[in-house]
């Protein structure tokens, strides 16, 4: 698991809870002498641990945890990768680009580190595909992920996933619609927040 996963997740908890909360689940967890830095690559049982720890200290569901890790997390990943960003992007664009992002991850000096298998496509001008092939099924990052996009840009965006891992499909795909309004512009329908998930 690439550090930085493990690295925002212990910003997300003590952004959301506090740096104590985070010091329990490290406990709980049983990981309490680790300290995540971006650059390395970690045991992915470290994540599958604090996300469990995290979900019985907070009530919330692991996955719950996950999802709203995802959707938090994408300013950090936007500053991290901001090279490969087009500043004249929307949501969309940017989320058919993310493919670009992970291939930019693959080449890193990182050769133990797997990542997910990330890839997008154009369906019409409006809506995109993402399909997101894992083995530790952390699909609800890219769920969550992809409200955050939407947070970021204070975009509208519809979301239908229509194939799902833990229903026994062998990928998850989320087609990401951006609505437009009868008469009016891409730019102008994207003005109004408002993000729905369909699964």
């Amino acid at each position: 698991m690439h550090g930085i996963i493990l690295k925002t997740l212990r910003d997300f908890v003590v952004d959301t809870y506090d740096e104590e909360r985070w010091l329990e689940i490290q406990r709980e967890a049983d990981v309490d002498e680790k300290v995540y830095v971006p650059v390395t690559v970690y045991p992915d049982g470290d994540v599958y641990e604090l996300v469990r720890a995290a979900g019985s200290l907070t009530g919330e569901s692991p996955r719950t945890i996950l999802s709203e890790y995802g959707r938090w997390v994408v300013p950090a990943l936007l500053e991290t990768y901001d090279l490969h960003i087009d500043e004249e992007w929307d949501a969309l664009e940017l989320l058919a680009n993310i493919q670009r992002f992970h291939t930019s991850l693959r080449t890193r000096d990182l050769t133990e580190l797997t990542t997910p298998r990330v890839k997008t496509e154009w369906l019409d001008e409006n809506r995109v595909r993402i399909t997101y092939d894992s083995d530790r099924q952390l699909c609800d990052i890219a769920r969550g992920a992809i409200q955050g996009v939407a947070d970021h840009f204070d975009a509208t965006l519809l979301v239908e996933e229509t194939t799902c891992m833990f229903e026994g499909d062998d990928a998850c795909r989320f087609v990401v619609e951006r609505p437009v309004a009868e008469g009016a512009s891409a730019d102008e329908a994207s003005t109004e927040r408002r993000t729905e998930v369909t699964q």
